[in-house]
């Protein structure tokens, strides 16, 4: 199923505390988990080397959840699942 996805480049950094810097954040549109991996082959071949420290990370840009509060299916940003910004937690109807 092609979605949108959210890609993640860090590089190894022994100045900072996790290792490691995030050095790119990019959004790809309409794409599936063969066409990312494909992408990523690519990429680590021509910019960014995993030999020089680099590493990846993609995500699907968009999660569906379930309404505690009516059962309804929502659409959310991956990286707000498990937030209080996530209707499927008891903590989004509580504020």
């Amino acid at each position: 199923m092609k979605q949108d996805h959210t890609m993640y480049i860090y590089k190894a950094d022994r100045r900072t505390k996790s290792g490691e810097r995030l050095v790119s954040t990019t959004v790809w549109q309409h794409r599936d988990a063969a066409e990312m991996k494909r992408e990523v082959r690519e990429l680590q071949y021509e910019l960014w080397p995993v030999s020089k420290g680099y590493r990846f990370e993609w995500f699907p840009a968009m999660t569906t959840v379930k309404s505690i509060m009516n059962g309804a299916e929502v659409m959310i940003r991956t990286e707000d699942k498990g937030t209080f910004m996530d209707p499927s937690q008891e903590r989004y109807w509580s504020m």
